[in-house]
């Protein structure tokens, strides 16, 4: 259990990922109606049934949301999964038909999501900085099953929500805004419960510069995913980074320092953890597709004589 072995602290173990420890795979290329499509990569989900993207279509105009799914078992030994397969399974088109009234701009941009075990909590926001969100769950079964994309329910959001964790027990959904300058605690029928400035979100790191691209909930904890925004830190330096970060006392238990790679960084979009590892979709989705995965236990085994402290 993840919690027993981290316990509350005032300091923060911080390991560094070797890139030999980053193993990737192929993902099908991007065809839409059988031609080549290009989409922005922005939230990763693998389940049981395969590999679950969130991703806006930029080669057309208006741009478009998407929800794309590669049926396959990931947890699969005798194969990988993904590059057995050669086209996505379904691609649905997410783009709400309808916002209020009051709204100006396209609903384009699906976020990073996470799901409760039956529904994938997906933000679909406007592409710019404090524009709105509609917060859509859709049915899994019924993605799988029956095609049907139809949402099951929508929480109306004043801000664009670049991220959403689900909370089961308790039930909470956790926002994260464009570059995580607020955070966001709901409850799942879209009640807010509390929101909080970047520098209160975290118990016991007020100079949290994390902007949280994917995150997800598991066990009671936080994975956040994302770029360090602190200006301090020298451009040479990788900012990829992730945190493991208890979601009941939002303080950080430990965290995972990723290299830099020649095309950008590891975590500037798409992460989900499933089967033990972390899955990292980074890129933008078009004819060639990189998925990439570490063992989950190298953000728990973050070495504690490597400590930054935390104040």
């Amino acid at each position: 259990c993840i919690r027993d072995r981290f316990k509350a602290s005032s300091t923060v173990s911080v390991a560094h990922l070797h890139i030999s420890k980053i193993h990737g795979s192929e993902l099908p290329p991007l065809h839409i109606n059988g031609n080549p499509a290009q989409a922005h990569t922005q939230g990763l989900l693998v389940h049981q049934n395969g590999f679950f993207v969130t991703a806006r279509r930029d080669d057309i105009n208006p741009r478009r949301s998407l929800l794309l799914w590669l049926s396959c078992n990931p947890s699969s030994k005798k194969e990988n999964c993904n590059e057995s397969k050669k086209t996505w399974t379904k691609i649905w088109d997410i783009t709400p038909t309808s916002q209020p009234a009051t709204w100006s701009g396209m609903l384009d941009h699906p976020g990073g999501f996470d799901s409760d075990g039956e529904n994938l909590w997906i933000p679909i926001s406007q592409s710019r900085r404090n524009g709105k969100t509609i917060v859509r769950k859709f049915s899994i079964r019924s993605l799988i099953d029956k095609d049907d994309a139809t949402p099951t329910e929508s929480i109306i959001i004043n801000d664009h929500i670049g991220a959403i964790a689900v909370s089961r027990n308790p039930k909470r959904l956790f926002g994260a805004n464009w570059d995580t300058m607020l955070a966001y605690e709901l409850s799942v029928d879209g009640n807010l419960i509390q929101h909080y400035e970047r520098n209160r979100f975290i118990t016991n790191f007020p100079n949290w510069s994390i902007a949280v691209q994917d995150w997800k909930v598991h066990e009671g904890f936080l994975i956040a995913s994302g770029l360090d925004k602190n200006y301090k830190l020298l451009a040479s330096r990788p900012r990829s980074l992730i945190q493991l970060i208890n979601a009941k006392t939002r303080q950080i238990s430990a965290e995972l320092r990723l290299p830099r790679r020649a095309s950008g960084n590891f975590t500037r979009e798409g992460m989900a953890v499933f089967d033990e590892h972390i899955w990292l979709l980074p890129d933008d989705l078009q004819e060639e597709n990189k998925l990439y995965r570490f063992l989950f236990n190298e953000l728990l085994k973050a070495k504690r004589g490597d400590f930054r402290v935390k104040n």
